[in-house]
Formats: C-alpha cells, sequence, structure tokens
C-alpha cells in the first residue's frame, strides 16, 4: 500500500477508526471536513475543507489532489460526495445513483419493492388529506410515519390513532427538508440488524446483530451485540433478504449497515445504506470475526483484493456487546462525567464524547449520546453482565 492516499469524508468520532487502519497500513489520508475542529485532524495527514453534505462542493475542493480512494463509515451524509467522486475517478465504490437511493427512504423502498425484497407496505405522502388516505390504503394503525432523509431514528414517528398520526406528520414535516414524507405499515415483531461487506460483487459475509432498544417517540437502538440468537432457517432468510437488497441498491466494494424485523417468521428489510454502521457495530464485527472491520473498508477503497485479509480472521468468533451512556431524564449543562471502575482486559473501547459544560440532552437519539462501551466475552450473558456493572460505574452530573 506504499504511495497510497486515501479521501476520508469526515472526521468525527465515527471516521477515527479509518485514519487509524489507514496510518497502521501505511496509507496517506486526506480528512474533508468543515473546519469545526472534529477530533480526527490530529490523525490526518492533509485537509480539505469542505461539506461532505454538498457533493458539488466537494468535486470542486478536491479537484487539486491527488488520492486513489475514498471511504467513510457511521454516518450517512457523505454518500452521494462519495458516490460522485468514484463515478468521477473510476475508484472503488457505488455510484451517486446508489447513493441517492441510500439517502432518500421512499425512493429505497420503491427500488426495494421492485426487485421483490420484503419490506413494509408504504406510501407517500406531502398532506395531512394524503396522510389519512395512505393510512386507509395500508389497512389499519399503528403506522410509522418517516422524514425521508434523515438517519439516527431523527423524524421517525410511531402513531396509534389519527390524533397521533396527524401530530407525527407535522412533526416529521418540520424536521425534513424534503416536501414529503413516506408513511409504511407498523409491523409488530423482533427488530435486529446485519452488517455486511461486497467486495467485486459478491457479499464477504453477512453478519446479523441483536439491538438494545430505548423507547422514545418510537424504539432507538441505543446498542448492539453478537451474536444474534436465530434458528438456521431465519439465517437464511437473512442472507437472502440482504443479498436481494444490496443488488436492489447497487451496492458495491463497501461496508452495508441493514435494519431488519422478523414478522411470524417472515424477514422485512426497514432499510440500509452503502457504510458500516454506527455505535460500535464496526467494533462489534471486529470483535465477532478477530479482524479490524476498518482495515477491510480502508483496503477495499485504495483497490486492494480484501480476501486475504479476511482470511486471516480469527474463525472462532466471539461474542461482543456495545451499549451508550445516555441522560434519560435529564437536559442540562455537563458538570462532570467519568468511570470510577478498573480498565479490564475484556473492554474493548470506552469513550466519551462530552466534556464539562457540554449541553446534554435528554435522549431522544443517537445524537444524544454521552459515551459508548463495548466488551468482548464468551456469550451474551456474561457481556451483559460486563457492560451492566461498567455502566453503574459511570457517574454523570448535570447541572
Amino acid at each position: 500500500m506504499k504511495n497510497k492516499r486515501l479521501l476520508v469524508l469526515g472526521a468525527g468520532r465515527g471516521q477515527i477508526g479509518l485514519y487509524k487502519s489507514a496510518v497502521k497500513m501505511g496509507i496517506k489520508t486526506i480528512a474533508v471536513t468543515l473546519p469545526d475542529n472534529p477530533p480526527c485532524l490530529s490523525l490526518a495527514d492533509e485537509i480539505c475543507y469542505a461539506n461532505i453534505a454538498n457533493p458539488d462542493e466537494v468535486e470542486e475542493k478536491v479537484s487539486d489532489l491527488t488520492f486513489n480512494g475514498v471511504a467513510t463509515s457511521c454516518f450517512d451524509c457523505g454518500l452521494r460526495s462519495l458516490g460522485r467522486l468514484c463515478d468521477k475517478y473510476s475508484l472503488p465504490g457505488y455510484s451517486e445513483a446508489t447513493a441517492i437511493l441510500c439517502n432518500d427512504k421512499f425512493k429505497m423502498k420503491q427500488r426495494l419493492e421492485e426487485y421483490g425484497v420484503n419490506t413494509a407496505a408504504f406510501r407517500q405522502i406531502h398532506s395531512e388529506d394524503e396522510l389519512l388516505d395512505a393510512i386507509s390504503a395500508i389497512g389499519s394503525y399503528p403506522v410509522i410515519i418517516k422524514a425521508t432523509d434523515l438517519a439516527g431514528s431523527k423524524g421517525i414517528y410511531k402513531a396509534e390513532n389519527q390524533e397521533e398520526a396527524i401530530f407525527g406528520f407535522h412533526e416529521a414535516m418540520a424536521d425534513t427538508k424534503k416536501d414529503y414524507l413516506i408513511v409504511e405499515k407498523f409491523l409488530k415483531g423482533r427488530e435486529f440488524g446485519a452488517q455486511a461487506f461486497v467486495s467485486n460483487g459478491k457479499p464477504l459475509f453477512v453478519m446479523p446483530h441483536g439491538d438494545l432498544l430505548y423507547h422514545a417517540a418510537t424504539a432507538i437502538p441505543i446498542g448492539h451485540y453478537v451474536p444474534f440468537d436465530c434458528t438456521n432457517e431465519m439465517s437464511r432468510k437473512i442472507e437472502v433478504e440482504t443479498q436481494k437488497a444490496i443488488s436492489a441498491l447497487g451496492l458495491n466494494n463497501c461496508a452495508v449497515n441493514i435494519d431488519f424485523i422478523e414478522e411470524n417468521g417472515k424477514v422485512y428489510v426497514l432499510e440500509l445504506s452503502g457504510r458500516a454502521g454506527a455505535n460500535c457495530l464496526p467494533e462489534l464485527t471486529s470483535i465477532h470475526f478477530g479482524i479490524d472491520y476498518y482495515d477491510l473498508i480502508v483496503a477495499t477503497a485504495v483497490g486492494m483484493d480484501v480476501t486475504e485479509l479476511w482470511n486471516k480472521r480469527n474463525k472462532k468468533t466471539m461474542a461482543g456487546m456495545a451499549k451508550m451512556i445516555i441522560s434519560p431524564n435529564k437536559s442540562g449543562a455537563l458538570d462532570n462525567i467519568g468511570y470510577t471502575g478498573e480498565m479490564h482486559e475484556y473492554i474493548y473501547d470506552m469513550t466519551f464524547f462530552v466534556k464539562h459544560g457540554t449541553q446534554v440532552h435528554k435522549f431522544s437519539n443517537s445524537s444524544h449520546c454521552l459515551a459508548q462501551v463495548v466488551v468482548s466475552g464468551e456469550d451474551y450473558k456474561e457481556c451483559e453482565e460486563r457492560i451492566d456493572n461498567i455502566s453503574k460505574q459511570i457517574f454523570i452530573d448535570i447541572k
């Protein structure tokens, strides 16, 4: 990988692993970010200031730079810029057209339906009248009302009746930059997710993971765990729907993050995106397979065949659990936060994202995360006990 240069879209906490892997692999990095002093600047070899959510701006700002690949992780706002650069410079990765599908849940669900992927019944809506007509067409309450251009559980509202539906419609319309939303059938079942990786058109793996949910306006993942407990039959269904969904969106040479729900034995795709999942999912993937997941992302982005890296993984998979530390009931200025316990070897990661004086919020979406903890173990029970013990020794003082 000598003399390889990687353009990394973003320099926040979700991209730290990309920079560390690039350093380890001898690849130079160029951070593309806004000038707001994000945490990865000290890890980057060069900095290009641009708004990664604006593909026109990114294309212009990087036009004089030399790079062999482009990557991002853990959030969606840079996907169109990534696709634009892959198109323009014939880089490994997916197209801007695919990125647009990832960024718009309505267009995504249209494509999933077209390709025969199991997904909840849905309608596009622009007004209260269209909302009520759509609910009537879908069948009955409850329903889910969604902004189509947001991530991290933002702009999503569950409605049990007409009053809640109208409230959710106006709240979601205030959240979105679009002039439309979608309303979809509420599926009653077990929610879970999966991480997958596509290399040269073929899935390298599909790793289902369980979600630890916090119930606010809707169920919000505040943690994840592996392995996911499911039958061989369900595992096969997950792989089938994953492959169909990946083909539907045209994802290639990338990490894939997928949200599922299982209802009455049928597996449904809620949504997916062409990047690694957030909230420690790359770390859990690394624990489970005994390989640094960020290494795969970086290597693929610069055109390296990742088969050799993948074959070096630990064939005996491990259990792992990650949990976000949140303030469930209180907002205010943070006075202090910390951990009073021991740093055991099974603690894969413990990171605090806030400091004294930071304005913190009563938890309602994943951007309100204060810290994260990731542990390894022999099984779910051991990981759960370790996470619970650590969480009890984390203090949060809010004024």
